[in-house]
């Protein structure tokens, strides 16, 4: 048999699964430990909340959050945030990280005050060659160590993901402090997709502001989140716009898609977009199937009325004369 000894052969699988849970090799309770989250045998969450709670090898407590969260048993639902949220204090930092995981993937509410004090500067670590420590926070490491050393956020960013999984507007205040962490555009990043996920209008300021991220990717997942909120997103339309001359192709891709997304709302920038390339076919197909030549009519004589620009004006001229003769 491939992992059960032979000797084991008149038990069942989970029967010698279950021992393994007190095996004295920490591999193999670490593999069984695996294979209960995989299957999502729930009557194994008492022993996997006791080795959280009990273990003193951090890979086991490590595997125990992540097997716990997977199973999620309703059953043992009290039990499971008691233990997840206890581990979110853990002294090794992955338990923490996979209490967080657990968490985002139950996705009860009742988390959210706990996942908010994770999403802290102060979760994150400093490490550089052999100088490193557990608890080597912002304010503790040394400067040489934060300006060459590594950094590493994966608390902070598994909470914000929790929080967005989560999908309550609860935890925004949260994200947007994220938003504006300076020190790790993973955690922007993270904290944008957060939002998109939750689906508040209050998020759209903040996720505008981030559209001028000074790395691509934290304004490629600013657009991306914004797609998510749709016609919520309408007051980024204009900045949304703006993207489409970013020198990276995502960022043009994901800020059309967001245009595209908000839909009727965001007509006038969508048509100014399509009258400087026709040739687009997404433009093309939303202009043919959203707008109406009445539509367009209006859009081009409110541009003509507030363009400053005289060559755009006369794109527009020109454009409303072509329509009225079609």
């Amino acid at each position: 048999m491939s992992e059960i000894d032979s000797n084991d052969s008149a038990k069942s699988e989970i029967d010698v699964l279950f021992e393994k849970l007190d095996d004295s090799d920490i591999l193999e309770k670490k593999k069984a430990i695996f294979k209960i989250g995989e299957k999502k045998i729930a009557k194994a969450v008492p022993k996997l909340i006791s080795l959280l709670k009990n273990d003193k090898d951090s890979v086991v407590r490590n595997s125990a959050a992540r097997a716990i969260g997977k199973i999620g048993d309703r059953e043992h639902l009290d039990q499971i945030m008691d233990a997840l949220i206890e581990a979110l204090g853990d002294e090794d930092y992955y338990v923490r990280v996979n209490a967080c995981w657990g968490l985002g993937k139950i996705k009860d509410s009742r988390a959210i005050p706990h996942l908010v004090k994770m999403v802290d500067p102060d979760q994150r670590v400093y490490t550089m060659g052999e100088q490193t420590a557990e608890s080597t926070t912002g304010e503790q490491a040394s400067v040489k160590l934060k300006e060459e050393g590594m950094k590493f956020s994966d608390v902070i960013i598994e909470s914000i993901k929790a929080l967005g999984k989560i999908k309550d507007p609860k935890g925004l205040p949260a994200l947007i402090e994220a938003l504006k962490d300076e020190s790790d555009g993973s955690v922007r990043c993270a904290a944008a997709l957060a939002m998109g996920q939750i689906k508040d209008e209050s998020a759209v300021p903040y996720l505008i502001e981030a559209l001028d991220d000074k790395y691509w990717y934290v304004r490629r997942d600013a657009a991306k989140a914004l797609s998510k909120l749709k016609e919520k997103s309408v007051k980024a339309a204009p900045m949304l716009a703006r993207k489409m001359t970013d020198m990276y192709d995502e960022v043009r891709e994901y800020s059309l898609k967001a245009l595209l997304t908000i839909g009727k709302p965001a007509a006038t920038e969508i048509f100014k977009l399509f009258l400087n390339n026709p040739q687009n076919e997404k433009l093309q197909k939303f202009i043919s199937k959203n707008l109406t030549k009445q539509d367009m009519g209006g859009i081009l004589k409110d541009l003509i009325e507030s363009e400053r620009n005289p060559n755009k004006k006369q794109i527009y001229e020109e454009y409303l004369v072509k329509l009225a003769t079609n």
